[in-house]
């Protein structure tokens, strides 16, 4: 049984850097797409515009905030492979990170208020808990320094 769960054990390292590798390939590459991207939107001489346009704008900021999505998801799967925990913390900040670009990106026109009062309530509920989980990680960390809060009072 215990070769059971140490097989286990390895074959989901194995699947964890598996993964970290692939993720940091398609946000590599994403880079690359992002660069290419930028340089045709900004030198191109057949729209007559020398900046860029307002929807152009947008949908290159929504590439920015999918690339930081991934930057945050291959950090998930780093301390998954290190702690061989997932931390909430890093979670939650993919899920702000994402709601955020909806929110960015949001044509108001198009969605029901109902909708967009939803998302609102999303994002304070992102917000509480990421304020809740790190709170609870400072109090943690203050617990295992015991001589700062006795030299404070």
């Amino acid at each position: 049984m215990e070769s059971a769960v140490s097989f286990i054990h390895r074959a989901k390292k194995w699947m964890s850097l598996l993964v970290l590798v692939l993720m940091t390939l398609v946000v590599a590459l994403s880079i690359v797409e992002l660069g290419i991207i930028l340089y045709i939107e900004l030198f191109d001489k057949a729209d007559g515009v020398l900046f860029l346009e307002i929807d152009e704008l947008f949908r290159l900021f929504g590439f920015f905030f999918i690339v930081l999505i991934g930057f945050e998801l291959i950090e998930t799967v780093e301390m998954y492979f290190k702690d061989d925990v997932i931390h909430a913390e890093v979670v939650l900040l993919v899920a702000v990170i994402a709601v955020s670009r909806k929110v960015i990106l949001l044509d108001l026109e198009k969605y029901d208020p109902l909708a967009i009062v939803g998302l609102g309530v999303i994002i304070l509920a992102l917000g509480g808990c990421y304020f809740l989980i790190r709170a609870s990680y400072r109090q943690k960390a203050e617990a295992r320094r015991p001589g700062l809060a006795d030299e404070a009072g």
